[in-house]
């Protein structure tokens, strides 16, 4: 069985990947305002295929992570580097950065509450989704670290509440819905 920390590791790394070939295409100011999201998350939910579920996804997380700036898109990378190289003061000093200079940017409070959850700071991270979900409420990834920081706080309800909200913008996460398979198990509930 994957760790949810390791997965939440690869991210960043993938988000950087997907940034650096898809950001290349570039629009004149993407982030979550970017109208292209709405029909790609009609077509996420649509979607038949694994492969058709990973190019959508990663449209969306390229929109999510273009700031429209170059300096932005250079730090918001830089932190994620960072991030993963486990530079973490590094990383939070960037991610700050990001979020003081682009505090309407969803992807930098999302960002840094990535990098919460991997210090251990629970309750920050939390704070942090919840800049990121007053942005863009269909981020399915803040979403989904929602639900494992409660995990980690031992409040199963609220994490099976954000798993479940996850799944409604993103059905195709097989993770998050094991996940809610299990959590409804071990609180009793039966599948709607």
């Amino acid at each position: 069985m994957v760790s949810w920390s390791r997965c939440l590791c690869r991210l960043p790394a993938l988000v950087l990947a997907l940034t650096l070939v898809l950001g290349s295409m570039g629009t004149a100011l993407a982030d979550q305002n970017d109208p292209a999201l709405d029909g790609l998350f009609r077509d996420l939910k649509a979607a038949q295929s694994p492969q058709e579920v990973r190019r959508i996804e990663a449209q969306i997380w390229t929109l999510w992570f273009d700031t429209g700036s170059e300096q932005m898109d250079r730090m918001l990378l830089a932190g994620d580097r960072a991030m993963s190289a486990g530079r973490f003061d590094q990383s939070y000093a960037i991610l700050n950065g990001v979020i003081e200079h682009r505090p309407d940017l969803s992807e930098g409070w999302n960002r840094r509450a990535t990098l919460r959850y991997l210090m251990g700071d629970y309750d920050g991270s939390i704070a942090d989704i919840g800049e990121t979900l007053e942005r863009e409420p269909r981020h399915f990834g803040a979403l989904s670290g929602l639900g494992l920081c409660n995990i980690a706080l031992g409040n199963e309800e609220a994490a099976l509440d954000a798993f479940e909200r996850a799944l409604v913008h993103n059905p195709h996460m097989p993770g998050v819905q094991r996940r809610v398979k299990q959590l409804r198990e071990r609180l009793g509930r039966h599948a709607i």
